[in-house]
């Protein structure tokens, strides 16, 4: 299996893959040996294996914005539960201040009713206690007292 019409030496694959961690792609390699025919370099050139390390970490950068993403992806999917708890939270917390705020108002409404009632009947207890007083007076005029 012929990799490319730049590579003219197959055996430094393995030595490149061996740096690598992994097997090359047929990409990365037709990148390597295209850079060594352009420079002209051989397989005994010490360039060549300063070569082999630039291309394993050119590797390395092309996954770093897969590995970004990734990591964005994971913040994002954490803060979204976080602010949804938050809300949910917040929803129950502001629930339960209304409730309180509704009782609280409630009972106001109440006292103020019981108190209008209560001034209600001192009105007219001092009402009638008048037209009773009244009432003595006038009968007792007319009784001659």
């Amino acid at each position: 299996m012929s990799l490319s019409p730049f590579v003219t030496d197959e055996s430094a694959i393995p030595g490149f893959e061996k740096l690598l961690g992994r097997q090359s792609t047929p990409a990365e390699r037709e990148q390597l040996f295209r850079v060594k025919e352009a420079l002209g370099l051989r397989e005994n050139d010490a360039l060549w294996l300063i070569l082999f390390a630039l291309q394993y970490y050119e590797s390395l950068y092309r996954q770093f914005p897969k590995a970004i993403g990734a990591e964005a992806s994971r913040i994002l999917a954490q803060t979204r539960e976080t602010v949804d708890a938050q809300v949910k939270a917040g929803a129950e917390q502001t629930k339960a201040d209304l409730a309180r705020a509704m009782a609280i108002a409630a009972q106001g409404v109440a006292r103020d009713a019981a108190r209008r009632r209560m001034i209600e009947w001192l009105v007219g207890g001092m009402a009638l206690g008048a037209a009773l007083v009244g009432a003595g007076f006038v009968a007792g005029w007319a009784l001659g007292h």
